[in-house]
C-alpha cells in the first residue's frame, strides 16, 4: 500500500502533477448491507413500551465486521461511475484518462481501530519524533526509470547462521520500495546468500513492473527492469537457464529469478560493492559510507536547505 503511494508521489514529482488530499467523514456509515443485521438499542434509547425490541440496521456502522468491506464495495461502485478504473495489481489505486489529463486516486480506509492500532500509532509518533528533521525527497532525475539494488550479508546471525537479505528500488531520485529481512534458510556460501536475496528482489520487481505498466505514464517500464548486484557468482547463477552441481541444493522457489530474467522482465547487472546503496539494510557501515548511501536513497535533512 505505502509503496504504491511512494511510486505515485515520485511520478507526480517528475511530471509536476497536482496532489490533493481529502478525507471522508464517517465513511463506514455509507456502506450498504447485503444481509439483515440487528443490534440491541444503545443505552439511553430504550423506552418502557419497546423494552423487548431491537434495531434493524439500514446501513453499515462502525464496529461491524463487514463494515470495511461494505464501504469498499460502495466506494468502488460509485467511483467507477465517474470513469475511474481500478488497478488490477493494487486495488486501492484508480486511474482516469480524460484527453490529455490523467488522474490517479488512492483509496485508504481504517477498519475497526483497536488497542493494536493505538500501539502502532504510538510507535510511529516515537519514530517521527526522532526523525522529524529527515525527509524522503523525489526529484532531480532527467529520465523516469526505476532501478533496483540487492545485497546480502552472509550468516550475520550467530545463533542460527542465517544471512540478511535486502533490496531497494529507486524512482525519480528516491526509494519507493525496500525490505530488510533474515533469510528463512541457511546459505552455505556468500554467492548463495546473494542469489537468494536477488531472487526476492526479482519477485518485487515483477510486481512493480506490472503496477507501473498499468498506470500508463512511465514509458521506460516496458524495458527490462535493472537490478544491481555486487556478486558475480549470484549474477551468473541468475542468468543460468539450467541448474548445475553447485546450485542443486538451493530450494527451487529461489530459481524463479531465472524465469523472470529469461522472459525479459528483469536484467541483473553488476555494481561495485562500494556503490551498492542497499548496504545500510544488510550490515553496519562507517558514518561516511552510510550517509552517502542514504543520500542516494533520497533521504535529506532540514539542514540541507538551511
Amino acid at each position: 500500500m505505502f509503496k504504491s503511494i511512494r511510486i505515485l508521489l515520485a511520478i507526480a514529482a517528475f511530471h509536476d502533477y497536482e496532489i490533493w488530499k481529502m478525507d471522508v467523514k464517517t465513511a463506514f456509515l455509507n456502506g450498504k448491507l447485503e444481509e439483515d443485521v440487528y443490534m440491541t438499542k444503545p443505552e439511553g434509547f430504550v423506552t418502557p413500551e419497546n423494552a423487548g425490541k431491537v434495531c434493524k440496521l439500514q446501513r453499515s456502522i462502525y464496529g461491524l465486521k463487514q463494515a470495511s468491506r461494505s464501504w469498499n464495495l460502495r466506494f468502488n461502485d460509485v467511483i467507477k461511475e465517474f470513469g475511474f478504473i481500478r488497478n488490477e495489481d493494487e486495488p486501492c489505486v484508480y486511474k482516469k484518462f480524460s484527453g490529455s489529463i490523467v488522474s490517479f486516486l488512492i483509496f485508504r480506509y481504517h477498519a475497526n481501530p483497536g488497542e493494536g492500532h493505538w500501539v502502532a500509532v504510538k510507535n510511529i509518533l516515537k519514530y517521527l519524533r526522532r526523525t522529524k528533521d529527515v525527509f524522503l525527497v523525489y526529484g532531480g532525475e532527467e529520465q523516469l526509470s526505476i532501478k533496483g539494488y540487492t545485497d546480502a550479508s552472509f550468516q550475520t546471525d550467530k545463533d542460527d547462521s542465517r544471512s540478511q537479505s535486502g533490496f531497494v528500488f529507486r524512482l525519480n531520485g528516491g526509494a519507493v520500495s525496500w525490505k530488510s529481512s533474515k533469510q528463512d534458510t541457511v546459505a552455505d556460501s556468500t554467492t548463495e546468500a546473494e542469489y537468494i536475496a536477488a531472487s526476492e528482489a526479482a519477485k518485487e520487481a515483477v510486481w512493480i513492473k506490472k503496477f507501473i505498466t498499468e498506470l500508463g505514464v512511465v514509458p521506460s517500464i516496458s524495458d527490462a527492469l535493472e537490478i544491481y548486484c555486487d556478486n558475480n557468482g549470484a549474477i551468473a547463477q541468475a542468468n543460468e537457464p539450467r541448474s548445475h552441481q553447485r546450485s542443486k541444493h538451493i530450494l527451487r522457489r529461489f530459481h524463479l529469478i531465472r524465469e523472470i530474467v529469461d522472459r525479459g522482465d528483469v536484467e541483473i547487472c553488476k555494481v561495485h560493492t562500494d556503490d551498492n546503496i542497499v548496504d545500510p539494510l544488510t550490515k553496519p557501515l562507517s558514518q561516511q559510507k552510510h550517509d552517502r548511501h542514504t543520500e542516494s536513497l533520497g533521504i535529506r535533512y532540514v539542514s540541507d536547505w538551511s
